[in-house]
């Protein structure tokens, strides 16, 4: 009976799937990413804390580029004819203090990354629509530290996996 249950059990399966979203395209074009992060905002012109990474857009063009190519069965176009669109922008930068040591020196921090993405069929018409939270968090020093430089790879791998996941996954 216990036998009987558990085949039960893997016949019918749990409800999951890989399988990702099936377009009738089998290719994506990626737009050049659009900056809409205000520097000149009060809150980063007055804040001595508050960094801004050069070409952040680019970067993070390229880790898609990169992530589609590699993950994911969509191949990367040259051209938006007969293609899926993507269109991102990046919406903020942050970067925040997460531990400080006994002498108020920071420890540990977090980045993160806001993109609002569109994707669109061949023909123009809207399929996703959605915004993309990338994070990474990085030690200054230690044994598991790293440089703000390599935080900020690792925040465009995160932000660029999380977009193919979302462009690619059903749900």
């Amino acid at each position: 009976m216990k036998g009987l249950f558990i085949f039960c059990l893997l016949l019918v399966g749990c409800g999951y799937t890989t399988r990702g979203f099936v377009y009738n395209e089998r290719s994506i074009y990626i737009s050049p990413i659009v900056n809409k992060v205000n520097i000149t905002e009060e809150s980063r012109a007055y804040s001595s804390y508050v960094s801004y990474p050069v070409l952040l857009e680019k970067r993070l063009t390229n880790s898609l580029i990169n992530k589609f190519s590699i993950e994911s069965s969509l191949r990367v176009a040259s051209t938006p004819q007969d293609s899926l669109n993507l269109e991102c922008q990046i919406l903020n930068y942050t970067k925040e203090p997460l531990r400080y040591s006994n002498d108020d020196r920071v420890l540990e921090q977090r980045l993160h990354l806001v993109v609002h993405f569109i994707l669109r069929d061949s023909e123009g018409n809207l399929l996703k629509e959605k915004d993309i939270i990338g994070e990474t968090t990085y030690f200054l020093s230690g044994a598991n530290s790293k440089s703000e430089s390599a935080a900020w790879t690792d925040l465009m791998e995160d932000t660029a996996r999380r977009i193919v996941e979302a462009v690619v996954e059903k749900w």
